[in-house]
């Protein structure tokens, strides 16, 4: 939605008509689908959307842990990407927005070796602390709520359970990460959630997008 500026006086894009009205005329600034993303603050309905269409796909907005089109577009094939990261604000139909729930299962104990290093590195410093320590993984609870995009009525909420911890391309089944950041003074601390794979927010949102 186009942002609006009321200022006393005479500005640009604000003229001051007699008995105190105001004329309002937007900031001039294209929509974009990057703007979708307020309806996860504030859900509302979006006149640039496109209507839900009876028939499938339903083009989708994901924010949250969503870096498809950017880094990962071999994940959708064909016309599979203007469905799942649309890049005209019109296709829109539907709006996820994907964001951590809690903590969820345990999932295995990593134990690492700090040593001294640059100042900028995963583990230690110059004078830094040296041992070994231990970091848990956790798996993470994630919830999805998904809307219409041009009216802002709910559509479904999913959930479902994270489990990566490294790159989205090396599904590694919960398997240590080769580097982590510790908490020296802070054993308790030591502690790793997971983020989740597209697959698993794809998953989620399938029954809803390509049915």
């Amino acid at each position: 939605m186009r942002r609006l500026t009321i200022v006393a006086g005479v500005l640009a894009g604000v003229v001051v008509l007699g008995g105190g009205a105001f004329a309002l005329f937007h900031d001039g600034k294209p929509f974009t689908v990057s703007g979708y993303r307020a309806m996860c603050d504030k859900p509302h309905g979006f006149k640039q959307a496109a209507a839900r269409s009876a028939a499938q796909p339903h083009p989708v907005f994901v924010y949250g842990y969503w870096n498809v089109r950017e880094d990962h577009p071999e994940a959708f094939g064909g016309g599979a990407l203007d469905v799942w990261d649309p890049a005209d604000p019109a296709a829109v139909q539907l709006v996820a927005c994907v964001e951590a729930a809690g903590r969820g299962g345990f999932v295995k104990r990593c134990d690492y070796t700090a040593q001294s290093g640059p100042v900028d590195g995963p583990l230690g410093g110059p004078g830094g602390p040296t041992g070994t320590y231990s970091v848990d993984l956790y798996k993470t609870d994630f919830r999805v709520t998904l809307y219409e995009a041009r009216t802002g009525a709910r559509v479904a909420t999913a959930r479902f359970s994270g489990d990566r911890f490294g790159a989205d391309d090396d599904e590694n089944g919960g398997s240590c990460p080769p580097a982590t950041v510790v908490h020296a003074n802070d054993p308790r601390g030591n502690v790793r959630e997971a983020t989740p794979y597209i697959r698993q927010i794809r998953d989620a949102l399938t029954p809803y997008v390509t049915h």
